[in-house]
């Protein structure tokens, strides 16, 4: 499906279009391709930041989220049949700059 704009109802009175370049974000082959491994990794060696995560920073209760995937403005994160989404400052467009934006939560969990 390619997207155009999309028609925003936000109550009586304010009804807007908003075109695609305002509402998607652009692409990120090389953050795509690094996904499976950036969710592996926080999985296996990270769990205690994602706790951090779901914790102080959402404030969801239980343990064991787990991150589910990653794109360019957040992560998601899952336990059992509940979901979340960690947003990011700014958009990142590679495992670098993914890693250094959950650092950068991880610390703030802790502060």
């Amino acid at each position: 499906m390619k997207v155009n704009r999309a028609h925003l109802v936000a109550g009586f009175g304010r009804i807007d279009w908003i075109e695609a370049q305002a509402l998607l974000s652009p692409p990120a082959p090389a953050l795509d391709a690094a996904q499976a491994d950036i969710l592996a990794h926080m999985n296996t060696d990270h769990a205690a930041a994602i706790d951090l995560y779901d914790k102080r920073l959402l404030g969801l209760r239980g343990t064991a989220w787990r991150l589910t995937g990653v794109n360019p403005e957040s992560a998601d994160l899952r336990r059992g049949g509940s979901v979340a989404r960690l947003d990011f400052r700014a958009p990142v467009s590679d495992a670098e700059a993914a890693r250094a934006e959950l650092v950068r939560l991880a610390k703030a969990a802790t502060g």
